[in-house]
């Protein structure tokens, strides 16, 4: 509950600080961009879920690289595949009436195509023909597509270590996985720095989920997030929120509020506890399309001001609960069906006379 939480809590900062950004304007310089914060918090909880993901359910001997990868693509793609598409209806609308270059730019069919095969956050040692942007208006999707990779490479490099058999068939995919987790290791997305080392923040997401493991409990963990919260906002300059001195700081907060949750149940209420889930299942939708409709929101309307504000942000989440009906809540079908189809094959395949 208090990882949905966290999850819910990190798509609503970053469709209101780009809202506010868009339509307000002015943050205060002292304080840390919300929106940015969000990504890193995004990041943080990945490798914490991914990593519990990965240790829990592999006790099972039938769990494999491939159900991880069947999981991951149901989880990400039914989420992803919607939200294209509704980038491509709104762009096509607002570059019908405006004609608006930096979405015309990309909005084409090989970038459409680049981004369903997670090109658009690739670094790695073929920039020239692997490295594409965005989506048209999409610009959130360049994270998605680095989470995609680090999927591929951590879920690899575990599998190849927990059976040393695997190493043919895995070391391929964790070879053109790893170059672009490896670039964010200390790289960033771009020269200004954006971007800088998400793979380390997502590496100390996975030691919180070590370190919430322990026999042990730490005192005072609330106090931890609390005092790493207010330095963190202290330290942190609007645009300096990719830096490695704030990290440790994010990082002591998610581990102390994960620390004082995870094993209490602070939150016992039903009815909180079904607010909670209903803001959890659609952020996923919400961080893909509440960009695009911002951008055209900008570009057709001259207004801007709280109304316009308030407009754009409610109007991105009542967006993002409907195609999350559709999409990503349907993630657990879509992985039951291709788990029935690929797994069966693959032990059909196994034992042809079976």
């Amino acid at each position: 509950m208090t990882l949905d939480l966290l999850r819910a809590v990190a798509a609503q900062m970053v469709c209101v600080g780009h809202a506010y950004v868009f339509f307000i304007g002015d943050w205060p310089n002292r304080l840390p961009y919300i929106q940015n914060t969000g990504v890193l918090l995004f990041f943080l909880l990945s490798g914490f879920l991914i990593t519990h993901t990965l240790v829990s359910r592999s006790a099972k001997p039938s769990y494999g690289f491939l159900q991880f990868f069947i999981d991951r693509f149901a989880r990400i793609y039914s989420g992803l595949i919607p939200a294209l598409l509704f980038v491509v209806v709104v762009d096509g609308f607002v570059l019908y009436l405006t004609a608006e270059p930096t979405i015309a730019r990309y909005y084409t069919l090989k970038t459409f195509i680049a981004n369903l095969f997670m090109l658009e956050g690739y670094r790695g040692v073929y920039p020239d023909t692997l490295q594409w942007s965005a989506f048209g208006s999409a610009g959130p999707l360049w994270t998605l597509a680095i989470e995609w990779h680090i999927y591929m490479f951590a879920g690899s490099v575990f599998f190849m270590c927990r059976n040393l058999r695997t190493i043919p068939l895995l070391a391929p995919v964790a070879l053109f996985f790893g170059q672009t987790p490896l670039h964010f290791l200390f790289g960033a997305f771009q020269s200004d720095g954006v971007g800088r080392g998400l793979f380390s923040l997502w590496l100390a997401g996975s030691a919180i989920y070590v370190l919430a493991r322990l026999p042990y409990r730490l005192p005072a963990t609330v106090i931890l997030a609390l005092v790493s919260a207010v330095v963190f906002i202290a330290i942190t300059p609007a645009g300096g929120e990719y830096s490695f001195v704030g990290y440790p700081l994010l990082t002591a907060v998610v581990f102390g509020i994960v620390e004082a949750t995870q094993r209490s149940h602070r939150i016992t209420s039903e009815k909180v506890q079904r607010a909670i889930c209903f803001f959890a299942d659609y952020s996923f939708s919400l961080y893909l399309i509440h960009h695009t409709i911002m951008v055209g929101i900008w570009l057709l309307f001259p207004n801007r001001g709280a109304l316009v504000f308030l407009l754009a942000v409610t109007l991105s989440n009542v967006v993002a609960i409907g195609l999350a009906s559709i999409g990503e809540n349907r993630h657990k079908v879509i992985a039951r069906f291709l788990t029935g189809k690929f797994c069966l094959q693959s032990r059909h395949a196994a034992h042809p006379a079976s």
